[in-house]
């Protein structure tokens, strides 16, 4: 079953596996001269609350800047071109931003909590230091870019993966301590989680990319996520590595490295690398010198000099600080919760063998179990919709400033047993997870659709129409969909007329706020009076369904939709029976539910192909199937989108083709190969027809690609 599935381009993947990661503090003793002297700072803080951008200038710290936006809040420190920082730890709070450009980063820490985020461009980063304390303990981690820059020296406490780091386009000097070398974590606790924690997830999308290493020691976990990279003068950290058993060797996956100087001599087997001979373009384009150990960037002479925080807009409020408590240890996040279980109604769709798709309401489920204020399915789910929660852990943090310290948060589906995946589930999941930390339980009449970004805003899916269709079979009341896939809505009154609209109040979605206040039971104010005056013309309308047009045009009701939509104007049943009453409706469906519809058919002609027509020259006589589907295209073409036509009429050619085959069958093979050429001729005909308006500009635009 599909919760609105998100298309993604596959590739060819091997079985993959590189053991656990190397134990930290495991050292060897020829190693205790490389481990790494760790950096002092000042006892200051200083707390930004407020977007603010630094001056061209030089500075030096006197002890932490932590960027902390609060809840419901964004946060930027911005470093512009030309600056100089010196010994300063800077923290980054969830939802706050540090963005350095063109700029000398010397002597710093950059600390990130979960929802942080980190950008750093053109930059020299000498002797800084990084870390995501609480990484280990989360599904989902900070983002840290680096492109363009010179990395000197360092120390990185945390696993890059957990910090989400993307590195590109860069040169990595002298990186030399085997404790706080770059690595990856996977394996062991963290196996059994999705995303981003396994090694077929860092192969398919490598971490660091066009980018050398000089000087350094490389763990083995780096060469998994290491695409086009270049080693030179490093060493090799492959020794105490857990082993790992009952593995295959299949490497289809090529991650092509260049190792020069000093090459180890024993690269891991079973890492499925390409080392290189030929040199791989990659490396920043900044010049710069080391002289005396210090790194200098060409045109950039500026000294520090100020005081950092003379600079600063004055300090907030600080909070507790758990990028503080240590470089290795790991603080833990959570509220307290007010509720142990609660339940929403979500939407699903199945695809039936017509080829149409049939919407269903389910009941999604929450309940708190002893854990690492996570969030999860309790059941296996698709990658789309393991994306689509980890987008909703991200907002549910920044907005309650963490789950449930100790507590694990596990949401599962009224039907268990049945494969489920796409990403329209996001916005039901957040309704959940907001129910049992407020206290607050949603009306069992409403039901919700939607996918969902970490700064809450609802994204379109697919399905609606069926689901909206759907909906009004079961014992909801009010549906809430994605604005941006209003135009299926109105799809629904162009096919069905104003039945569906009329059984179901259906609003629109543009943020989570909206969804909480439709789905408390105990609404208020003017959205509660909106509601409360559509029931009473759905009852007026469901009293005697062939009246209903004629009860929509009396100017009672007309005045009643109107009312409605000046109280609640996100209400989509209200906007679109006013525009049915009003005599207003529109007569074709939108590009996407044309195509939508197309689609439906062709499956519609393939299974009762199947069904009518069972190859050479024997036939099953079932009833005429395949001339339903085609009367039902035939019967839908003008009502699609113009642009729509030549992959219909393609469709209905190939289904004539094979319906004229079963009520006049050939007489001899020599025909019955005929009509099998032009039949498929026809087929390709209908997949060149639907290529072709799938990359024209204007659909593409249209259709939001």
């Amino acid at each position: 079953m599909k919760m609105g599935m998100k298309k993604f381009r596959g590739c060819k993947l091997g079985r993959w596996y590189l053991g656990l990661l190397l134990s930290y503090g495991l050292v060897s003793a020829q190693e205790e001269t490389a481990r790494y002297e760790m950096l002092k700072f000042g006892e200051d803080k200083h707390v930004l609350t407020s977007s603010f951008k630094l001056p061209e200038g030089g500075y030096q710290g006197t002890g932490a800047v932590t960027i902390d936006p609060g809840p419901d809040r964004t946060c930027t420190l911005t470093i512009p071109d030309r600056c100089v920082i010196e010994s300063t730890r800077f923290i980054v709070r969830a939802g706050g931003r540090l963005s350095v450009r063109g700029s000398l980063l010397r002597n710093c820490y950059i600390g990130m909590d979960p929802g942080a985020e980190v950008a750093i461009d053109s930059c020299g980063l000498e002797k800084c230091e990084f870390a995501s304390p609480n990484a280990l303990k989360l599904d989902f981690p900070s983002e840290i870019k680096i492109t363009n820059s010179i990395l000197q020296a360092g120390a990185w406490f945390s696993p890059i993966n957990l910090m989400g780091l993307k590195m590109m386009d860069c040169v990595v000097r002298e990186l030399e301590s085997s404790r706080y070398t770059m690595r990856c974590a996977f394996g062991g606790a963290l196996a059994q989680k999705s995303g981003p924690f396994t090694p077929l997830a860092l192969a398919r999308s490598p971490l660091i990319q066009y980018t050398r290493f000089d000087q350094c020691a490389i763990d083995r976990s780096l060469l998994l996520t290491s695409s086009h990279v270049t080693f030179e003068n490093s060493r090799g950290l492959f020794n105490n590595l857990l082993a790992a058993d009952g593995l295959g060797a299949s490497t289809s996956v090529v991650l092509p490295i260049r190792w020069i100087n000093s090459q180890p001599e024993e690269l891991p087997t079973n890492v499925g690398l390409l080392v290189l001979n030929e040199e791989i373009a990659g490396g920043c384009r900044l010049e710069a010198t080391v002289e005396d150990g210090v790194l200098k960037l060409k045109g950039l002479d500026v000294q520090a000099a100020l005081p950092l925080t003379s600079i600063l807009p004055e300090s907030g409020t600080p909070s507790t600080d758990s990028s503080m408590q240590g470089r290795d240890t790991l603080a833990t996040d959570g509220v307290e919760l007010k509720l142990e279980q609660s339940h929403v109604n979500g939407l699903l769709i199945m695809q039936l063998a017509s080829g149409r798709e049939a919407g269903q309401v389910t009941k999604m489920n929450i309940t708190a179990v002893p854990g690492n204020a996570s969030l999860n399915f309790s059941q296996p789910v698709g990658s789309d919709m393991r994306i689509a929660l980890n987008e909703v852990t991200k907002f549910m943090r920044l907005r309650h400033k963490g789950l449930a310290a100790g507590r694990s948060l596990e949401i599962a589906f009224e039907e268990k047993y049945s494969g489920k995946d796409g990403p329209s589930a996001a916005v039901a999941c957040g309704l959940l997870v907001e129910s049992v930390i407020m206290g607050k339980t949603w009306d069992p009449t409403f039901a919700v659709t939607g996918d969902m970004n970490a700064d809450g805003s609802v994204q379109p899916i697919g399905g609606v129409a069926a689901k909206v269709r759907g909906a009004t079979k079961g014992a909801c009341k009010i549906v809430a969909v994605p604005a941006k896939n209003e135009r299926s809505v109105q799809d629904i009154l162009v096919l069905d007329g104003p039945g569906p609209l009329a059984a179901i109040h259906v609003f629109a979605l543009e943020q989570f706020n909206q969804a909480v206040q439709l789905a408390d039971s105990e609404r208020t104010g003017t959205l509660q009076q909106a509601v409360a005056e559509f029931d009473v013309i759905r009852s007026a309308l469901q009293r005697d369904p062939r009246q209903m047009l004629a009860i929509l045009r009396t100017p009672h009701a007309i005045t009643r939709l109107q009312a409605v939509l000046e109280k609640a104007p996100h209400s989509l049943s209200a906007k679109y029976l006013l525009m049915y009453a009003q005599g207003r409706v529109p007569t074709k469906l939108s590009l996407a539910g044309s195509i939508e519809a197309a689609d439906a058919g062709a499956m519609g002609l393939s299974s009762s192909t199947k069904n009518d027509f069972s190859g050479k020259t024997a036939l099953s006589f079932q009833p005429d199937e395949l001339g339903g589907s085609i009367n039902r295209l035939k019967n839908l073409r003008p009502r699609l989108d113009p642009r729509v036509w030549p992959y219909v009429d393609s469709l209905v050619s190939c289904g004539e083709i094979i319906r004229g085959e079963l009520l006049n069958p050939s007489r001899t093979q020599n025909k019955f190969n005929e009509m099998l050429g032009r039949a498929r001729q026809a087929g390709r005909s209908a997949d060149a027809a639907k290529s072709k308006l799938l990359s024209d500009p204007e659909v593409i635009e249209d259709l939001g690609l």
